[in-house]
């Protein structure tokens, strides 16, 4: 099982609470651990955040980034995405949305794999980069 970080802004958690429902799923080869933040760090102190966000990293083998139309102008994701580099951790993105309103992704992902929200595209991506 890979052991995944997700991150992604507060506006798409709709659709990634879908997307961890269907790692959950029985019927899909999607299968990870999740270490992302499940409850927002209830501070202002971008130190604090940023310990406990890195504490999640380590945890994790994987870095996913489940992006929307407003993703790329995160400086948390951005944030997330460059800590998990420094780490050693492989990042890889997934475009949320097919109905092309996604125009740009976080810089951090130029020149690592991106795949449209498909469950065996993004197992098989996840894969590739966990080994």
């Amino acid at each position: 099982m890979i052991r995944a970080f997700l991150s992604f802004v507060e506006e798409d958690l709709n659709l990634v609470n879908l997307f961890r429902g269907q790692a959950k799923n029985r019927n899909s080869d999607l299968e990870f651990a999740d270490y992302s933040i499940k409850e927002p760090f209830d501070s202002t102190n971008a130190d604090y955040i940023a310990r406990g966000i890195t504490a999640q990293l380590k945890l994790a083998s994987t870095t996913v980034c489940l992006y929307g139309p407003t993703t790329y102008t995160s400086k948390w994701v951005d944030w997330e995405l460059r800590k998990s580099l420094e780490l050693g951790k492989p990042i890889m993105g997934v475009c949320l949305y097919g109905d092309g309103r996604v125009r740009y992704y976080p810089a951090a992902l130029e020149n690592k794999p991106r795949v449209m929200w498909d469950v065996d595209e993004i197992v098989r991506t996840m894969r590739q980069i966990a080994r």
